[in-house]
């Protein structure tokens, strides 16, 4: 029996016979702990500011994006299915069946992209989106091999953070130079279940030539094309080169697929890809057919872990709005004249006191006049109500985000944002969480709200039933919503559990 027939699809990318690159998750996580410093090292090279309130606030805005994205696309690609163009539906849905995965929603979009295949989402179900430049250019297997490769990124659970850097699959440079490690060790691993797919190496080579140069793909001695990767082994300034991409050269790919084909991994994963099994691939449960039980919600730490990524992603958006520090000068004429200390991603000028120097950080007024409050921040100029005016019940709330309850309410309105929108937030995400309702259904907008009202206002009640409810919190309860663990939420989808 394949070590493969027992586990599934999720086996083949987990245990001794794993068919992911050794070092992809190391390569994961350096790449996240050094995306940062890599960052603002091409900002300076750049001379460009990109500090970590920029890249906070960019996760939050692509999360929402890719979120809407779905829409988009049934507005203006066409969805695949048994009627509207078969054939692509066919080999989408043979492929699931074998791999053991639910079908994604298929669209064909008319774009000039060098991408001909990419998935896209953050969960089920996940959106595979093919090139109509390319759809025509494929054989059959070749067709099948592209697919596969985007299918064991969405098995590999490649898709939700691939679909954060780029919501086409096309990523730009900087994306590349700074993530290249990682998305070239994903693109090794998921070749491999495209060669499963397609069924032979001569069409998954096939297929790499026609991604690359479409029609004139045709033409090529490919024996010829997969040697010269010889030639980039031996040329260190050659193999550097392949730094600057997303992906691996062509030649690597063929190079590492020719040393699969040959290992005792290959013929463990061939032997379960050609076992008995249904045509169908496994249907996503209907939503309200279910119900979440106790053991599909996170437990205490993977909820604070995911809180914490949430906090500081926060904390970096709110260092990109708010000024450090700002004092009232003159009491007696109700005006002050105050410099704000810079943001730490602010430019900094190169002699120390220069006007240059004076002329980056914002000079903030504030004035008061009658029932008016005035404030200046270099050319904006905001009116509001005097707090002083303000009645008693509503003057407690402060939603300055340096104070500690404009710090909370911000953070509440980031959470609300997302989980109504993507149904996690970025922290969720990386701790691999979802919150749904009691019946496995997205929570809703209004729902959505309640529960982080609740958050907001309760929160140190929350805390302290945490330690008799630890599956399932206050919050939970009153929005009869749950914060569930997504390997669960997949499997209660499919029915494997």
């Amino acid at each position: 029996m394949s070590a493969f027939t027992e586990a599934g699809v999720h086996q083949l990318f987990s245990g001794p016979n794993s068919l992911r690159d050794p070092s992809e998750r190391f390569a994961f996580w350096a790449t996240a702990v050094c995306a940062l410093p890599a960052a603002l090292l091409i900002g300076y090279v750049l001379h460009e500011s990109i500090g970590a309130s920029q890249v906070a606030l960019f996760i939050a805005i692509a999360m929402v994006y890719v979120t809407l994205a779905r829409g988009r696309l049934l507005g203006s690609s066409i969805r695949i299915h048994e009627t509207q163009y078969p054939r692509l539906f066919r080999i989408v849905k043979d492929a699931c069946a074998a791999l053991e995965i639910p079908m994604p929603l298929v669209f064909v979009r008319e774009e000039g992209s060098n991408v001909p295949v990419a998935a896209l989402g953050f969960g089920e179900p996940y959106a595979l989106v093919i090139s109509s430049h390319f759809i025509e250019s494929y054989e059959d297997d070749e067709l099948a091999f592209a697919i596969g490769c985007e299918l064991g990124h969405i098995a590999a659970g490649h898709t939700r953070f691939l679909s954060l850097l780029s919501v086409n699959g096309n990523e730009n440079p900087l994306i590349s130079l700074i993530f290249g490690a990682w998305l070239r060790r994903c693109t090794t691993s998921c070749d491999k279940i495209g060669l499963l797919c397609c069924g032979s190496l001569d069409a998954a080579i096939r297929a790499m030539s026609v991604s690359t140069f479409l029609e004139f793909g045709r033409k090529v001695d490919l024996e010829a094309f997969a040697e010269q990767q010889a030639d980039i082994q031996a040329d260190t300034i050659s193999r550097w080169g392949q730094w600057l991409g997303a992906d691996p050269y062509a030649t690597a790919r063929i190079a590492s697929l020719r040393h699969f084909i040959t290992s005792p991994q290959y013929v463990a994963a061939a032997d379960w890809f050609r076992r008995e099994r249904g045509q169908e691939p496994p249907a996503l449960v209907a939503p309200g057919t279910t119900t979440v039980v106790d053991k599909d919600c996170a437990g205490w730490w993977r909820r604070f872990a995911a809180f914490m990524i949430d906090a500081t992603v926060v904390a970096a958006i709110i260092g990109s709005f708010a000024p450090a520090h700002v004092t009232r000068a003159d009491a007696d004429t109700g005006t002050s004249v105050t410099i704000a200390s810079p943001s730490p991603s602010a430019p900094k000028s190169a002699g120390k006191g220069s006007a240059a120097a004076a002329e980056t950080v914002p000079k903030v007024t504030t004035s008061e006049s009658g029932d008016k409050e005035t404030v200046d921040v270099g050319p904006v100029t905001v009116v509001t109500d005097r707090r002083d005016e303000l009645p008693s019940w509503l003057r407690q709330f402060d939603f300055n985000p340096t104070s500690r309850t404009g710090f909370t309410f911000w953070l509440t309105v980031y959470m609300a944002l997302l989980v109504a929108t993507a149904g996690q937030t970025f922290g969720m995400m990386i701790a691999g969480l979802r919150v749904v309702t009691v019946d496995f259904q997205p929570p809703g907008v209004a729902r959505t709200i309640g529960r982080y009202i609740i958050v907001a206002v309760l929160m140190p009640l929350i805390i302290v039933l945490s330690l008799f409810w630890r599956r399932v919190l206050l919050h939970d309860r009153w929005t009869k919503t749950r914060l569930v663990k997504i390997e669960r939420v997949v499997a209660r989808a499919t029915g494997t559990t």
